[in-house]
Formats: C-alpha cells, structure tokens, sequence
C-alpha cells in the first residue's frame, strides 16, 4: 500500500470532503480522489460511496472497517522511519552550567563539524539531577562537581582547574595580579558554594555566620552582578577567562588558594554498543580540548 494513498482515506474520513481533504493535503480535488480510486484497486474493495447529489462524503461498511487499518498501518512505518534514524550516532550529555557554558561549547562544534550525521541532545542540570539522569539512562554522558558511589554508575576526574578571583578592570586592581584572602573584604563579595571542599577553605578565611550581602545558586550569576569597584567574586579559571578577554574584568590569582575545581565524568556501566561508540568519539575529541587548554588539570 501506498501512504500517500492512505493519507488521502484518512484526510477524507477526517473531514467529511474531498473539497476539505484536498486543501488539508495541499492536492488538487481530482488528485485526492484519484489516490482514492488506487487505494480502492489495490484493497480490491470500495471504501467509499459515490453518487451525485452527495454533499458529504459517506464510508460503506469496508471503509469504515478500513480506517483502524489505516490508521495502524501509518502508525508502524512511522515507527520503522524511526528506528531508522536510531541506527545513526548520538549522545545525550549533560553537564552543569558553568561547564557546559565555558567549557564544552567548543567540544561541541568540534564533533558536530568531524562527524556532521552524528546527533548530539545537550542538557544543562545540576550535579544532584544529572546523576539520576545517568541512572535512569536518560542520558549518556554527564559533567558534574562532586563524586558519589553509585552500584551501575562510572565516575572518574575529567579536569580540575584552579579558582581565581575576578573583579571590575580597573587601575587598582589590574596592580595587583596576586591577592591574599586577607585583603578582601567578605562584605563586598559575590558568594556561590561552588563545591564543599570549596566552602571548608572559604570558612577558613572568613566567618561563616557573617554571610556576603549577595548570594547566587547559580555560579555564572556573579558577574553580570560585578559592577561596583570593591566587588569581588571567585569563580573557576574558566569562567574567568572568557570574561577577562571582554577588557571588562580582570584576574587576581590568590595567594594559598582554594582546591582546584574537580569536573567528574559519568556514564552507565551498562551503556548500549551504539552508545560505547558515540563515546568513544566524544572521548577523543575531548582529550584534545584538554590538551589545547594549559590550565587545567588533566586526568587520564
């Protein structure tokens, strides 16, 4: 059977007119009635009554009969077109914000350009989220801040990179490429808990109980919040770096600083054999990112 055939039954059921089927199929009148008639030969039955005078368009028995027929029969090659497609690569990654904004954009170009039939779904989630959605397998690959031992889970280091403290670019600041935590004032930073081993130095320096005026959930949220001269906000190198080259901030690296920054890789111990190859793509695009950023800490 033909489902150009079948769409015009189906379109004529649905409407009640061969006028109204044919301006629903963009098809002139005589087209939709001449699939008709070819639908009719091939089934070897007469799906639809004819006669002058008929203003609506009226099944026999068959066709009404027919139409659950039809309707399956879309149904099935819809699927088969579908799995069709499935045989072709593709990756769902998440990762959090700042990674997937800073770091992976570049990665992404790089796979979509080498390997141009490959599918690639991206989604931003944080840690806690994109954990489920490995384990749920919802996804494939996943970019998160902390490490947690879960039974059908592979976590591994993918980078660390350093924190550093970004501020305005001005005269003052741009004297002073290296800081001490001493010499910045709490009351004028831009807080985020960027991971826990994070928060234990942050206690270290400066009173827990005695919060900055502004906190963000979301760490990229500090800067466009940076606009006044004492402000001061830490965030990772990578962050940093895409901003410092605006001319508009600048960066102090700090004297005894924070722990670097752990990016943990995940996927599914049990991942599928066309998902371990889209993997194994993705992978060798990805050490080459690493390897062209010298700031970050790669792991093997």
């Amino acid at each position: 059977m033909n489902i150009d055939d079948i769409q015009a039954f189906l379109a004529v059921v649905s409407n009640q007119s061969l006028t109204k089927a044919a301006e629903m199929l963009h098809l002139s009148q005589s087209s939709v009635s001449h699939r008709l008639k070819n639908l009719e030969q091939e089934l070897d039955l007469v799906l639809v009554q004819r006669g002058k005078g008929l203003k609506t368009i009226a099944l026999t028995p068959a066709g009404e009969d027919f139409i659950l027929v039809a309707e399956k029969w879309i149904q099935l090659l819809l699927e088969t077109q579908s799995l069709k497609s499935r045989t072709r690569l593709s990756l769902s990654i998440g990762a959090v914000d700042s990674v997937n904004t800073y770091l992976l954009p570049n990665l992404y170009q790089q796979i979509i350009c080498q390997h141009p039939t490959m599918r690639l779904h991206i989604y931003t989630q944080n840690s806690t989220d994109l954990y489920d959605l490995i384990e749920q397998r919802a996804i494939d690959i996943a970019f998160v801040l902390h490490e947690r031992i879960i039974k059908n889970i592979e976590v591994s280091p993918f980078f660390a990179e350093p924190m550093v403290v970004i501020r305005l670019a001005l005269p003052e600041h741009l004297a002073v490429p290296n800081i001490h935590p001493q010499q910045l004032n709490p009351q004028d930073e831009l807080y985020h808990d960027w991971f826990p081993a994070y928060q234990i130095w942050h206690n270290k320096w400066w009173d827990p109980f005695q919060s900055s005026h502004i906190q963000v959930s979301n760490g990229p949220m500090v800067l466009p919040l940076l606009r006044t001269r004492k402000q001061w906000a830490i965030v990772p190198l990578s962050i940093a770096q895409s901003k410092a080259t605006t001319n508009q901030y600048t960066i102090q690296k700090l004297i005894d600083p924070p722990p670097d920054r752990i990016c943990y890789k995940l996927t599914h111990k049990f991942a599928k054999s066309r998902t371990k190859e889209a993997e194994a793509i993705f992978d060798t695009f990805a050490a080459e990112l690493l390897e062209q950023i010298d700031y970050l800490t790669k792991y093997s």
